[in-house]
């Protein structure tokens, strides 16, 4: 509780007439000292018991416009924040959103007088989450004061920081640029070759070299034009990284290579390919995607920024993947064409019945749509996957099968081998996708 001017001033004067009082040792003064003390004492207590009047009133209740919302999308909040208390009393109150968004528009502080009955503030304002996972609010921020004292309290009890907000990832679905179909595109980056084509002419500017004019052209029109080249160059791999889960178990030493061999890499292709693309998922979930990055700075630092354990808002929790439960299904017919013990037919009939029902229900997930359209986005004939292989990772197949697909060559890179990691599932993925360790 901080005193304000007034209450500072009186304090001096008090404690200079006592101190008078005690020299000149004159009653009337000390009398007229220990009053002044007295009544600072008083607003005090008074001050304190409004304080908490006020305090044990406050009601919040905040609507959101939209639950769940895209991270990165704007919505509204609206709250409003019931209280009472003395009219004497100046109230300052402010609503605190959570740590992870921030203020799109409007204001979050009001400022109100409280009444003897219950009396209803509101505000609204938007908000833009950044980081996808579930968040609360941070509560409510109140400054009471009055003439004499001021008292600024963080309310942060559970039924002041509701409702809880949830933020679901969002990939950069974006239409893929035209380029050539041959796994090639072109380099227009000045060198000492020529190159293999013309892809434009230009007037002649002073210093360019004289053996690259097109003296057909310049003798047409009157002008000296210079030809400008152009070379196939290869596509750099794409670096997919698949980041541990937050609630779950994991070793920091093995974290911390996979990060070195994924920043080692980036810079490896940035240095030979000029740019680099990263896709950055966390089981099913994609975070973020880094395309055609060409600005190596920039690039590690928004690698420092995601490389770090993420929440995931879906599961798979070990679904299968259609194409395994056809190729199981198919398996169980040719062992039913090559059966002839009625118990082996019946057993095989019915573990085919049991196939043919999971595909009746079982729907592609959205997570292998999201990862098809943004692989579209990126041209490459390589890529590399970094996998602590904890926990969950069926997920794996739906993101090497596209790539499988458009016959792009996959290195799965596994950094775990503790007891944490599901070895067989492991071993079993390797052998069902055919990539290398």
């Amino acid at each position: 509780m901080l005193p304000r001017r007034c209450t500072q001033g009186l304090c001096i004067l008090g404690i200079l007439l006592l101190a008078w009082a005690v020299i000149l040792d004159d009653m009337a003064v000390l009398f007229a000292g220990s009053t002044l003390v007295a009544v600072i004492v008083w607003q005090y207590l008074l001050f304190d018991h409004q304080l908490r009047e006020i305090v044990a009133s406050i009601e919040v209740r905040r609507t959101l416009s939209r639950n769940p919302v895209r991270k990165g999308t704007s919505l509204q909040v609206s709250s409003g924040i019931t209280f009472r208390g003395s009219p004497r009393m100046q109230v300052e109150m402010a609503d605190l959103i959570p740590a992870t968004t921030t203020l799109d528009d409007g204001t979050t502080t009001i400022a109100a007088r409280p009444g003897p009955k219950p009396r209803t503030i509101e505000c609204t304002y938007r908000i833009i989450p950044l980081i996808h996972g579930t968040h609360n609010f941070s509560g409510i921020s109140i400054n009471v004061r009055n003439h004499f004292f001021e008292e600024t309290i963080l309310m942060t009890r559970p039924m002041d920081c509701e409702p809880t907000l949830t933020v679901l990832p969002t990939g950069l679905f974006a239409a893929p640029v035209s380029e050539l179909a041959d796994g090639t595109r072109d380099n227009r980056k000045a060198s000492i070759w020529s190159g293999l084509d013309i892809h434009s002419l230009r007037e002649f500017q002073s210093g360019d070299d004289l053996r690259h004019a097109d003296w057909k052209i310049s003798a047409k029109y009157d002008k000296i034009f210079i030809r400008k080249y152009t070379a196939p160059m290869s596509y750099p791999p794409l670096v997919i990284v698949d980041l541990p889960f937050v609630g779950a178990p994991f070793r920091e030493k093995e974290f911390g290579r996979m990060i070195s061999e994924v920043t080692g890499l980036i810079q490896q292709n940035i240095q030979t390919f000029q740019y680099v693309s990263v896709l950055i998922i966390s089981g099913p979930n994609i975070l973020h995607l880094i395309r055609e990055e060409r600005n190596g700075a920039r690039c590690m630092a928004e690698i420092r920024e995601w490389m770090h354990p993420a929440e995931r808002t879906v599961h798979f929790y070990h679904m299968p993947d259609r194409s395994d439960i056809r190729s199981y299904t198919r398996n169980c017919e040719s062992a039913l064409e090559q059966a002839t013990d009625p118990g082996v037919l019946a057993f095989y009939e019915s573990l085919r019945n049991r196939y043919l029902a999971v595909l009746q229900y079982q729907r592609n997930p959205a997570f292998s749509g999201q990862v098809a359209r943004t692989l579209s986005q990126i041209l490459t004939t390589e890529a590399y996957f970094f996998s602590l292989g904890y926990g969950d990772i069926s997920h794996i197949r739906h993101v090497i099968r596209p790539l499988k697909a458009q016959k792009i060559k996959v290195h799965l890179r596994i950094i775990s081998t503790a007891p944490m990691a599901d070895i067989d599932l492991l071993e079993n993925l390797k052998k069902t996708v055919g990539v290398r360790p």
